[in-house]
C-alpha cells in the first residue's frame, strides 16, 4: 500500500482560516514578534507544496508553516498537523513573496505503528550511539525520533518505493524501520 500524500490547506489566499480550522490567539505577543524575513527576503516553509507559506524564527515558536493574513504582520501558523488549530502570531515585518521548495518535506508523518511525527524545528538533540552521524528529523509522539544521516535531502524519509519508510527509535537502543502511511504537506486553499 502506497504512502498517502496529504495537502493540508488551513488558510485561503486572502489569509483567512478555511472551514473546520480555528484560530488560537493566546500565544501572540506583539512585543516578541517572530522573524519570517522582510520585503527583501523571506523564508519558505520546508513543508510547503505551494508558494507564500513561510518558515519563521525562533524555533521555539514552532512557526515553520505560516501564512500571511490581510492584517499587516499577522501570520497564521500550523504548529500541529494533527490538530485543526492555527496559531496567530505577529511577525517583525511584512514579507516578500516566496516560492515553495523544489522538494518539500512533510510537516507530519503518520506511521504504520500508529505514531504521529512532526517535522523538527530546531532544538538540540543527541545522536544514537550506533549511528553518531545521524540527526533527528521528526519528533514522534510515542516511539521516539525519525533518524537519518546529516544533510538528508528527504528529511530522513526513504522514498525509493511507493510505501515510504523511516528509521525510528530513541537516543539509545536500536532503530527500527517503520512504514509511513500518511505524509502531510501544507498548501494554500483556493
Amino acid at each position: 500500500m502506497a504512502t498517502r500524500l496529504i495537502n493540508l490547506a488551513p488558510v485561503d489566499q486572502r489569509g483567512h482560516a478555511t472551514s473546520g480550522w480555528s484560530i488560537d490567539r493566546n500565544d501572540d505577543d506583539p512585543n516578541a514578534p517572530i522573524d519570517c524575513g522582510d520585503t527583501s527576503q523571506a523564508y519558505p516553509s520546508p513543508a510547503a507544496a505551494s508558494g507564500d507559506i513561510y518558515s519563521c524564527a525562533p524555533s521555539a515558536a514552532e512557526a515553520d508553516a505560516c501564512w500571511p493574513t490581510a492584517q499587516a504582520r499577522q501570520m497564521l501558523c500550523l504548529r500541529d498537523p494533527y490538530s485543526p488549530v492555527l496559531t496567530a502570531l505577529t511577525a517583525q515585518a511584512l514579507v516578500a513573496k516566496v516560492s515553495a521548495p523544489r522538494d518539500p518535506v512533510p510537516l507530519g508523518l503518520r506511521l504504520a505503528n500508529g505514531d504521529q511525527c512532526r517535522l523538527r524545528d530546531g532544538g538540540a538533540w543527541g545522536s544514537p550511539p550506533q549511528h553518531p552521524d545521524y540527526v533527528g528529523y521528526y519528533s514522534c509522539a510515542s516511539h521516539g525520533i525519525v533518524w537519518a544521516p546529516q544533510e538528508s535531502s528527504t528529511g530522513g524519509i526513504d522514498r525509493t518505493t511507493k510505501r515510504w519508510t523511516v528509521l525510528v527509535g530513541g537516543e539509545t537502543g536500536p532503530l527500527t524501520t517503520v512504514a509511513v502511511t500518511d505524509a502531510s504537506f501544507v498548501t494554500t486553499a483556493a
